[in-house]
């Protein structure tokens, strides 16, 4: 059972800064946006709802401090910005891009990760952030996202992927 208890009657947008890859991508973008929802026990610290899309090394669930920034900075409403990682979620995070043009895409992908019980956000129709929680099977996970990306189906990286323990 978590220690932290969320404050679900309200969100805020946090800003966490991306650096483009030697490729200049992601394009004219120093931070992603992601919801997140307060925490009752820290008001700087909240728990990321939203599912990255260009942000390493962060997972739906974990729990960060963000700082307020001042309102004609950012936008002319509250806005906060990332500080740093207080406690990992337990989820990993997975992106792909679609490279099949069947007529069937994206809704086949989005039907087969929900039967997966997966969580996605998806930008354009071929970019899926994907959420992979502690309760679902992390190897049937793993061998279905793989094989689908040595298929040629897709392109698929890491954006979050917790260590496991030997045995698991």
């Amino acid at each position: 059972m978590s220690k932290w208890e969320i404050i679900y009657d309200w969100n805020v947008q946090i800003c966490f800064p991306i650096e483009e890859d030697n490729d200049g991508y992601p394009e004219g973008r120093s931070c992603e946006e992601l919801f997140a929802w307060p925490i009752k026990e820290n008001e700087s610290y909240f728990c990321v709802e939203s599912i990255p899309f260009f942000v390493k090394g962060l997972s739906r669930g974990d729990i960060v401090q963000a700082r307020i920034v001042e309102k004609n900075q950012v936008h002319d409403t509250e806005f906060f910005e990332f500080e740093r990682l207080v406690e990992r979620g337990g989820h990993n995070t997975y992106r792909l891009l679609v490279r099949n043009s069947s007529p069937k895409e994206p809704e086949l992908t989005e039907k087969e990760l929900r039967e997966m019980g997966l969580m996605f956000e998806v930008d354009k129709k071929d970019f899926f952030a994907v959420d992979v929680s502690h309760d679902v099977d992390q190897d049937e996970i793993d061998d279905f996202l793989i094989a689908e990306a040595e298929s040629g189906r897709w392109g698929l990286q890491d954006g979050y992927v917790k260590e496991r323990e030997p045995g698991s």
